[in-house]
C-alpha cells in the first residue's frame, strides 16, 4: 500500500483542555482508535507524558505489535508521532487542538501511513480504512462520552 498523507478536523463540543488531556494520553487509544486493542507505556518524560508507547493492534486477525514515538507541545496543544523501529505499518502524524470559544474546540489531525509488502492483503486492505477523518470521528464521540460522565458524576 502506497503511503497515503491526509489532514481532517472536527469541531468538538467541549473544552479544549479537556480535549488536550485526552488527546495527550496514548493509553487512551483503544477507546477510540479502531484496530488498536492494548497501549503499554515504554518510556516517559520529565513530566510524565509517554514519549514511547507500545501498541496491539488487529487481536482478532493476527496481532501487529508495534511502538511509536511521541513529541508534545503542551502550549499549541499539539503532539506528533512516528513509528519507533522495525514495523510492518509504518505511521508518521499530528494532531492538535484549536480552542474556538467557551466548550468548544475543533482537532485537527494528519497522519502518513504506508504498509509492509509483507502484511498480506486483506490487512493493507483492513489498514487502509484507517483515515484521519474516521480518527477525529471516533475522537470526537469519545470526548463527548467523557465529558457527560465527567458531568454526571458533578
Amino acid at each position: 500500500m502506497p503511503g497515503l498523507s491526509a489532514l481532517a478536523s472536527i469541531e468538538i463540543p467541549c473544552d479544549a483542555a479537556f480535549c488536550w488531556a485526552l488527546l495527550a494520553d496514548p493509553l487512551l487509544a483503544p477507546e477510540w482508535i479502531a484496530g488498536v486493542a492494548e497501549a503499554e507505556v515504554l518510556e516517559r518524560d520529565a513530566e510524565g507524558r509517554a514519549t514511547r508507547v507500545r501498541f496491539v493492534g488487529m487481536p482478532s486477525a493476527a496481532s501487529m505489535v508495534y511502538e511509536m514515538a511521541y513529541q508534545y507541545d503542551p502550549g499549541g496543544r499539539r503532539m506528533e508521532w512516528v513509528t519507533a523501529g522495525e514495523a510492518d505499518r509504518r505511521l508518521e502524524g499530528e494532531a492538535w487542538i484549536e480552542e474556538l470559544g467557551p466548550g468548544r474546540c475543533q482537532l485537527h489531525y494528519a497522519m502518513t501511513s504506508s504498509a509492509s509488502g509483507s502484511l498480506p492483503y486483506w490487512a493493507r486492505d483492513s489498514l487502509a480504512d484507517d483515515t484521519p477523518a474516521r480518527v477525529v470521528r471516533a475522537f470526537q464521540r469519545l470526548a463527548e462520552r467523557r465529558a457527560a460522565a465527567a458531568a454526571r458524576d458533578r
